[in-house]
């Protein structure tokens, strides 16, 4: 598990991240989840196990291959969905109210549910 991790957690930077928040905007749902997992990786109370899980799962996101391809509309999003509620899950306790409020200022006229 922890190689897979690994593989994916090279494709992972902050500017990718930052490149791919501004090349898809709001076409997936579930971008307040990512950016939550952005804040809770950004923290130094986190331990490293988790944020190699959490940079994994950014890394997947950001990644255009994988198992199913996101040029599938209404399809092609929903590995990296999945994949980011189960790093948010791991996270469990790591993350803050503070992270999710930062996503909250980020989103102030949607209903944002992190």
């Amino acid at each position: 598990m922890w190689k897979v991790l690994r593989f994916f957690a090279r494709f992972y930077t902050p500017g990718k991240f930052v490149t791919f928040v501004h090349k898809t905007g709001r076409k997936i749902h579930f971008l307040p989840k990512l950016l939550t997992i952005f804040y809770c990786m950004q923290d130094e109370d986190t331990p490293k196990f988790i944020k190699l899980a959490l940079m994994g799962a950014l890394g997947y996101v950001i990644l255009p291959f994988d198992f199913v391809p996101d040029v599938f509309a209404g399809f092609g999003w929903l590995d990296d969905a999945a994949v980011v509620a189960a790093a948010l899950r791991l996270a469990g306790t790591y993350v803050k109210p503070e992270h999710r409020e930062k996503v909250r200022h980020m989103f102030p006229f949607f209903r944002v549910r992190v």
